[in-house]
């Protein structure tokens, strides 16, 4: 039987069509939007986060003892909540907050806040943040300016110094163990830790500090 020429442009016609419209509907299809990662986490490190820099401040994930560093910012700028999870300490444009204990710490600049998630260790990653064994860290009595929370690897020595025997205090007392020799009370810690520390001097001088010990 032979076909029109007519018949079979018409038929060429139709198929190009179908083809053209499941092209674009293929092509018109929405994409399907990758999920959000996790911040990915850090051992006890220092993290710098510049305030100048606008824009939103993407979470943040660093083991206990590591230490978020704000930069560009001026004195009573920066609201950190818990308080017992954070300790931080302000001086030339810089905030240097350390973190204590695991959990959640919210650090406020202004209208944005910073979200940062503190796991107890993240195992395979360093803790420069901390003292290394073998190193020693000072807490002077005397000294004017409130003690600021270290952190200590295992291994480490904390010294409290120009304190007299029986006035230092600390908690949980498994966790460490403490001698005294000449106004020195030397510790070292047994376990990862955050240990609370008091020193009384006399009944008008008391101070705390919580020292972070880690792997």
């Amino acid at each position: 039987m032979r076909i029109s020429p007519y018949r079979h442009r018409l038929g060429t016609a139709v198929l190009l069509g179908l083809t053209l419209l499941l092209t674009g509907t293929t092509a018109a299809a929405p994409a399907t939007a990758a999920p959000a990662r996790a911040a990915a986490c850090k051992g006890a490190v220092v993290h710098t986060v510049d305030a100048a820099q606008s824009g939103t401040l993407p979470p943040l994930c660093i083991a206990v003892g590591g230490i978020v560093r704000v930069v560009n910012i001026g004195p009573g700028s920066l609201v950190a909540k818990p308080a017992t999870g954070v300790d931080c300490f302000y001086a030339a444009g810089t905030y240097q907050c350390r973190l204590i204990r695991t959990g959640t710490v919210r650090l406020t600049l202004g209208a944005r806040e910073l979200a940062v998630r503190v796991p107890a260790s993240v195992p395979g990653q360093p803790s420069t943040a901390c003292t290394p064994a073998g190193g020693v860290v000072n807490l002077d009595t005397t000294e004017e300016m409130p003690w600021w929370s270290p952190c200590l690897r295992i291994g480490a020595t904390l010294r409290v110094v120009n304190l007299g025997p029986g006035l230092l205090a600390y908690s949980p007392a498994d966790a460490v163990t403490c001698h005294y020799e000449g106004g020195v009370h030397a510790c070292q810690f047994r376990r990862p830790a955050s240990v609370v520390f008091t020193a009384t001097r006399d009944a008008d001088s008391t101070r705390s500090v919580t020292v972070v010990a880690v792997r």
